[in-house]
């Protein structure tokens, strides 16, 4: 029986990490509040919204921006998360 509850916990444990990688994963957005109209700039780098990790980060090679959901183009949205590995 002990046997038993010790492979059922395993397996649960096993199950939640292929859920967390599995996860809603979307195109981070930066914001830059010099843009003309857009401010909420797509960027190439994958995030994810659900699963609080380390705040996803890109850089443009001189800075690195936070990154964040699109919310409309004008502004961005909920902070976005790295991927683990």
């Amino acid at each position: 029986m002990p046997l038993a509850v010790l492979l059922l916990g395993a397996g649960s444990a096993y199950a939640t990490s292929v859920v967390k990688k599995n996860s809603l994963v979307e195109n981070g957005y930066r914001f830059d509040p010099l843009a003309p109209v857009e401010k909420c700039i797509m960027t190439e780098k994958s995030c994810q919204p659900d699963v609080i990790t380390e705040v996803c980060t890109w850089s443009d090679g001189v800075n690195t921006h936070n990154l964040f959901q699109n919310a409309g183009g004008t502004s961005c949205g909920n902070p976005l998360y790295e991927i683990p590995n």
